[in-house]
């Protein structure tokens, strides 16, 4: 009499029985280090099957699924079952279903519902780069009726270095513990620092990275300060220069009052008042001065302690410059005056009294000069100014000159190359 046929699910909850029998009397010490040893075999048992199959599926025929490869442990004293999966890739899985029987089924069937066997799963599927798939076939084995390979050459194996981790993070996973930080792929890692973008460039100054040496990369509109070919200050040598009858220079400068500015990088005075230049038959009327330490000119290789530049500009917008040459003498009157007044901070500003300032005292008597074509000597360094300086310098004393330069020790542009210009002495 032939043997009834029970359906697949008695024959299931028999062998469950039975693992759970023998789990139960197994004891529970060393138990944690058997489940190891079977997670770290299972582990590199799965890395080592990788290799994809060279057998073909029939032409039309999908290729097989499998399962996700696992092994099942008793975890603890109580002989639970759990089953932790080892880390193939999935298109890994998938190749190797041929070959795993019914026994592979059951033994998944035997932990439905696993979260954190999925989840381990899911961990090492992302340290184990995807194989490459073969580029496809060539349109004459497509019409040969050809079946293509499904891949061309085997993937990565997984480093030792690899193979800890996922060992590490799956045996964590069954026990119910917290990840290892060594355990954990790089995307769970702390991130990176960000960079910061790149911030405002420096403002323009005397030295440092803003010094005039960096002037044209700092902005723009700064790009003559180091393209320009008509820039200012100079050195006039006054063998070179143009020597000529020229017209005298037209000062009507008359008590005024202005207010005292510390920009951060001079001292500069805005003048309120009717004070004029009368030059190359246009009238200039001045608006401000400053003061430099040292005097950015140079004439026959010699400096000067300081300068002062007075800046006059006509109807048409035109900038002309007087400069005047500061050299240690005796006290300047005029200098007191601004002195008297001056601010005590960057940003600071204090307004003089009415008929406080008469420039006219600070011209010196002889007021021959030098006139060339030049340009401011700070930014944005604009071309086509027409400058003077006059040749006789005028004395300051040497306290004078020690205030200032307790507040700036050097606040003067470098000399400038001539490129070819003309420079006139005014006799």
């Amino acid at each position: 009499m032939p043997l009834p046929r029970f359906p697949l699910v008695v024959l299931l909850c028999g062998a469950l029985a039975s693992v759970g029998s023998a789990a139960q009397a197994q004891p529970a010490e060393g138990g944690n280090e058997r489940m190891s040893q079977q997670l770290r075999e299972a582990i590199e048992r799965a890395n080592g099957q990788r290799t994809p199959p060279t057998t073909r599926p029939a032409k039309g025929q999908p290729p097989p699924v499998a399962p996700i490869p696992s092994v099942t442990v008793n975890v603890g004293q109580g002989g639970a079952l759990r089953v932790v999966p080892t880390p193939p890739t999935a298109p890994s899985a998938q190749r190797a279903a041929s070959a795993s029987g019914p026994s592979t089924a059951s033994s998944a069937s035997r932990a439905p519902a696993a979260a954190p066997a999925r989840q381990a799963q899911a961990i090492a599927q992302d340290e184990v780069p995807p194989p490459r798939t073969a580029p496809a076939a060539a349109p004459a084995a497509r019409a040969a009726g050809a079946a293509p390979l499904v891949n061309a050459r085997p993937p990565a194996r997984a480093s030792e270095e690899q193979v800890q981790r996922q060992y590490e993070r799956a045996r964590a996973i069954a026990l119910g513990l917290p990840i290892p930080v060594q355990a954990r792929p790089p995307r769970d890692a702390a991130p990176p620092e960000e960079r910061k973008p790149a911030g405002p460039p420096p403002p323009w100054s005397y030295r440092g990275p803003g010094g005039p040496q960096a002037w044209a990369r700092l902005q723009p509109e700064y790009q003559l300060c180091g393209s320009g070919q008509r820039q200012s200050p100079i050195h006039i040598e006054a063998s070179a220069a143009l020597q000529g009858p020229n017209e005298a220079l037209g000062f009507d400068y008359r008590p005024s009052t202005g207010t005292v500015v510390h920009d951060g990088r001079t001292i500069r005075v805005e003048v309120q008042g009717e004070n004029l230049l009368q030059v190359r038959g246009s009238s200039w009327r001045l608006e401000s001065f400053d003061f430099q330490h040292p005097a950015g000119e140079v004439v026959d290789h010699s400096g000067f302690a300081m300068g002062v530049h007075l800046v006059h500009r006509n109807a048409e917008g035109q900038t002309a410059i007087v400069a005047v040459l500061l050299q240690p003498g005796e006290q300047n009157p005029f200098i007191d005056r601004v002195w008297t007044y001056i601010p005590l901070d960057a940003g600071d500003m204090v307004r003089m009294p009415l008929g406080w300032l008469d420039l006219s005292a600070l011209l010196p008597k002889d007021q021959r000069y030098y006139q060339f074509f030049g340009s401011l000597t700070q930014p944005p360094c604009t071309e086509g100014v027409l400058w003077m300086v006059l040749k006789q310098p005028v004395t300051l004393s040497a306290e004078q000159l020690r205030l200032f330069a307790q507040m700036f020790p050097a606040n003067a542009r470098p000399v400038q190359a001539l490129n070819g210009r003309i420079v006139r002495d005014a006799q």
